[in-house]
């Protein structure tokens, strides 16, 4: 019995992106001795089959397997007839370990104990869960949720049947088939893997031409990509590959699951494909937890592959600076990393330390693929969509006005001429004070734009001709804390070229006084509310809607699509308040448990009304001041009339970022 005495797992997480092992969360307790082992000599032969597969047609004996019958004895004859006879692949001290079940891990219905897996030194899973278009694995849904209870990464997988054997051969309906069993645990979707190999039931290329093959996986991945936003690791054992597809590289990008059960401290990779992700090296292990003794794989994490952390699907529009760092899941396992892209949407780049910033100038939608390296030999990949929108010049028009003292922002000849100074003044409503604040989050006034001549703390501001550039650009957020008793929720426009803030110098609260860039300090003469506006979802085309456009208390807040009536005029006020109708924005009842709906309600000066704009990703959370938790479209939904509630807030979530404009 192999044993991996005084192993202790690296403290980082591993995720699946679009082309490289990535991060998820590990937590495995260290132990002295683990009781994974790989037994040269045993039969592969399953000692029992579990009761729920006893009514499965013949046809179909292979739906309970992770391998099919002609892999196995390939695999073991390779390894059977090497020069250093019948060892197994080893496992490496400096690599992450985990195991592939099916059926075949459940003898007569028994559960795997995945605590036990994960005390064993088990930090990653790969689960089938369907075989062709016609069988689901009956205890794919409890593995995939206890293992990650225990502190397991998860990959959930599909034996391909491209021929169908009895059911749909189409790519697509195996794709989706796969898809809504997995959608049925709820949550986040795990990362996907294709085992496509030989053909348990017939022909090994299942009767397709490589032509045809290629296709068929090619299909599949759109699929996946499309319905997740992932594409899936491929499972590829390297002479069906090259038999089958001809040994296609087509799909070199996508990360490698291969099996290879030699001596060799490296697998041999099937054409296509320069590393690998995961290595599967043995198939005959034994697992403390797992109740099926010498029969279940074996595998480990490539230690060479960087894990480089997904950052999702971007939304950004033409013209608005985008920030965006790169990540590693555990910077400090790798050393002297660099990073480089390719596919980055035009007028935007990357640093050596992983930070794209830039101005996308074109819309389109783009696939941004970023590599990371060191002179040890580690790399690894990530790719992501890019969408670049329209970057529109019109948005909610009014009044920009100090928190204290009755002034707004004014263009002193209303903004008609270049290098007009921007001052305070007394609110009269007069054309010289009525701003429009853009999608591109630029204040605008008769198409000039307010502007900072230079990054310098005292620089006075003045209109320039609108170019959507950094130093014109203002984001809103509340720097103040939820707690009332420390002062007022002030709404701040924080330049983030410069990181400063616009602001009344001095606390001058004086007419004629030319507002400067200031370091932000959330004091009143750096509080301003704007014009009343939409509330845009970062999900496309959908905004904070007031149903009916009813002023009446209780009244549903909803999600609806984007059509700038009063219904969506939204005010931020610098009490923390959102209102629309004379109302507030307000959760029911004061509640402050996550899945609480939010409704309209009269002003009221509680903290169920006060919402904090924080900064996420390309928009802002708005979070609740009683609960801490975030204004959220549950399930991200886009069907208008969806009542919007609070919930835990999550990073990324586009049901919980949002963009006035």
């Amino acid at each position: 019995m192999r044993t991996l005495r005084g192993w202790r797992p690296p403290k980082n997480v591993m995720r699946i992106g679009l082309g490289v092992v990535m991060a998820v969360a590990l937590s495995v307790a260290v132990v002295a001795e683990t009781t994974v082992a790989s037994s040269a000599g045993r039969s592969h032969g399953r000692s029992s089959e579990p009761k729920s597969h006893h009514r499965q047609r013949v046809s179909h004996f292979n739906v309970a397997k992770t391998h099919s019958p002609k892999l196995l004895r390939q695999l073991r004859g390779h390894h059977e007839g090497s020069k250093n006879g019948p060892l197994l692949g080893s496992a490496r001290a400096d690599a992450l370990q985990g195991v592939d079940v099916a059926g075949w891990q459940h003898p007569n219905g028994e559960r795997i104990n995945w605590a036990r897996v994960a005390k064993a030194g088990i930090q990653f899973a790969a689960i089938k869960a369907t075989e062709g278009a016609y069988y689901r694995n009956p205890f794919a849904l409890t593995d995939l949720a206890q293992a990650k209870a225990a502190g397991l990464s998860v990959v959930a997988y599909v034996f391909a049947i491209p021929n169908g054997n009895g059911s749909s051969a189409s790519p697509t309906a195996q794709a989706d088939y796969l898809i809504k069993y997995l959608a049925k645990a709820g949550g986040r979707m795990p990362p996907i893997m294709l085992d496509i190999e030989y053909n348990p039931y017939g022909a090994q290329c299942y009767g397709l031409s490589q032509p045809a093959m290629r296709s068929w996986i090619a299909q599949f991945s759109s699929e996946v990509q499309a319905k997740t936003g992932q594409e899936p690791i491929i499972y590829g054992p390297g002479p069906w590959w090259q038999d089958c597809t001809g040994g296609t590289s087509r799909f070199g990008q996508l990360p490698l699951w291969v099996p290879d059960w030699t001596t060799a401290s490296r697998p041999v990779l099937p054409k296509g494909w320069s590393n690998y992700a995961f290595w599967q090296y043995a198939s005959d292990g034994t697992v403390g937890g797992i109740d099926a003794a010498g029969n279940t794989d074996l595998d480990q994490v490539n230690p060479a592959v960087i894990p480089l952390l997904d950052p999702g699907p971007q939304l950004s529009m033409a013209g608005a600076a985008v920030d965006l760092q790169l990540r590693l899941a555990d910077k400090g396992a790798v050393k002297d990393f660099s990073y480089s892209a390719a596919g980055l949407p035009p007028g935007t780049s990357i640093s050596p330390t992983g930070q794209i910033t830039g101005w996308p100038a074109a819309t389109g939608t783009y696939t941004a693929t970023v590599s990371a390296s060191n002179a040890a030999g580690q790399s690894g990949t990530v790719s992501f969509a890019w969408t670049v929108s329209p970057g529109p010049t019109v948005g909610a028009a009014g009044l920009v006005q100090l928190e204290r003292g009755g002034l707004c922002l004014t263009a002193s000849d209303n903004g008609l001429t270049t290098g007009t100074p921007a001052e305070i003044r007394a609110c009269t409503g007069s054309s010289a004070q009525t701003w429009t604040y853009a999608q591109d989050d630029t204040l605008r006034i008769n198409d000039q734009c307010l502007t900072i001549p230079t990054a310098a703390q005292g620089a006075a501001l003045e209109l320039q001709p609108c170019a959507s550039a950094p130093a014109q650009q203002w984001h809103l957020v509340y720097p103040r804390g939820l707690n009332p008793a420390v002062g007022s929720h002030a709404t701040t426009l924080v330049n983030p070229w410069s990181g400063m803030c616009l602001a009344d110098p001095g606390f001058s609260r004086t007419d004629g006084t030319q507002v400067a860039l200031w370091p932000c300090d959330g004091h009143a003469d750096q509080s301003w509310s704007l014009p009343a506006g939409p509330m845009a979802s970062q999900i496309p085309g959908m905004c904070l809607d007031d149903s009916g456009n009813s002023s009446a208390n209780n009244n549903k807040i909803e999600i609806w699509a984007c059509n700038d009536t009063p219904a969506q005029a939204w005010l931020a006020g610098p009490d923390g308040t959102l209102r629309v109708n004379g109302k507030c924005l307000d959760v029911k009842s004061g509640a402050t448990a996550s899945g609480s709906p939010v409704d309209l309600f009269s002003c009221n000066g509680t903290q169920a009304q006060q919402w904090r704009l924080m900064p996420a990703g390309l928009g802002i959370s708005l979070v609740n001041a009683v609960s801490g938790l975030c204004l959220s479209d549950p399930g991200d939904s886009t069907t208008g009339g969806t009542q919007l509630v609070i919930a835990t807030c999550t990073p990324g979530d586009p049901g919980m970022s949002w963009r006035p404009f």
